[in-house]
């Protein structure tokens, strides 16, 4: 019987996980899976610890947690170490997974899924990867052309967005959807900034409804203190696709709405100093990923102390009335799905770890 671990702190990671978990389960019913992640990864696996319900991101963030996020660590450890897998999976996540895989030093193979942003930012991260992981499954194309250079076994079977979202059919209303983050942290940073472009807009479009969505890993409650005054709801796919344009948090739900060809801009804000840090440490000139990928600003970004409302609200505006740049914008979001070819990420991935294992 073989025996995975599976490892993931975020919610994106969450649903990779889930999903491969699924996959894996399915195509081969005896493996063994257990996870250290949140709800997504539960449902198809033995959960050991919510990793989800732990997390938290930001220097000065970090540092405040640091007694218990150390704890968390040693006990992740101690499980795996209890369960002796056939094979790891980190997935991103990368200031704990990174130190995960030092600390098993090799006692297990590792399939890193999800690449840290090491072609960003902290690229000496790459020898730590080339010492204590067997392969580095990655979302990008250029992901896999910078490890090879970097003499790291790196695979690439395409983004698994494609296969969740093909047959989607967006038909927007009208209808500006906020999507504040889906780390508390982030909702209480982004969610009052939101708050205040919604009301400026409210005085300047006529016949607009406002809905903020929620994380699947974030009860309801915690929206209350917010006084939002519009509809919150649970994160689905319907939601996005009714939207006419979206104010988006930097991460991976950019990226959904590029491929469901749904109008967007970025906000993201953080600890002044986490920002500061970050500045100087940064090498590439975005940080949404449609961006990076099409080598130009496809998409608007208003990052830290450019994240105002009164900026949001007037871009928003701006392209919401303006049926040219709206429909350029749209155009220029439908080329990104043919930069993550090919479809069958998740199968394809299930089966080389099936080859792996020899299930």
């Amino acid at each position: 019987m073989k025996k995975i671990v599976i490892i993931a702190g975020d919610h994106s990671g969450d649903i990779y996980g889930g999903r491969l978990a699924q996959a894996l389960k399915t195509k081969y019913p005896g493996v063994e899976i257990y996870s250290f992640a949140g709800e997504n990864l539960a449902k198809h696996s033995t959960q050991v610890i919510d990793l989800m319900a732990h997390s938290v991101m930001g220097l000065v963030e970090v540092i405040s947690s640091l007694k218990r996020i150390t704890a968390i660590f040693n006990q992740t450890v101690a499980e795996i170490n209890k369960i002796k897998p056939d094979l790891v999976i980190p997935i991103d996540f990368p200031d704990f997974n990174l130190r995960l895989i030092k600390k098993l030093n090799k006692q297990y193979p590792v399939f890193y899924y999800v690449s840290p942003q090491v072609w960003a930012w902290r690229e000496a991260r790459v020898k730590q990867i080339r010492q204590y992981t067997d392969r580095m499954i990655v979302l990008f194309r250029f992901e896999e052309e910078f490890y090879q250079k970097h003499a790291i076994a790196a695979l690439y079977f395409g983004h698994p967005l494609l296969d969740t979202l093909q047959n989607s059919k967006p038909k927007a209303k009208n209808i500006i959807t906020f999507m504040p983050g889906s780390r508390k942290a982030e909702i209480k940073r982004h969610l009052p900034l939101m708050l205040a472009v919604k009301n400026m807009l409210e005085k300047k479009l006529s016949g607009y409804q406002f809905r903020v969505i929620r994380p699947h890993n974030i009860a309801p409650e915690f929206y209350a203190s917010f006084n939002a005054g519009m509809e919150i709801v649970e994160r689905e796919n319907k939601y996005l696709e009714e939207s006419r344009f979206v104010i988006c948090c930097s991460g991976t739900a950019t990226l959904e709405l590029a491929i469901l060809g749904i109008p967007y801009l970025i906000v993201y804000k953080t600890n002044q100093l986490t920002w500061a840090i970050a500045k100087l440490l940064v090498k590439v000139k975005f940080a949404g990923i449609v961006n990076i990928l099409s080598g130009k600003k496809v998409v608007e970004e208003f990052l830290q102390n450019d994240a105002t409302a009164e900026n949001i609200a007037q871009y928003t505006y701006n392209i919401l009335t303006n049926t040219q740049d709206y429909s350029a914008l749209k155009e220029e979001l439908n080329k990104t799905r043919a930069l993550l070819l090919p479809y069958g990420h998740t199968a394809s991935l299930a089966q080389y770890i099936g080859k792996f294992l020899g299930l």
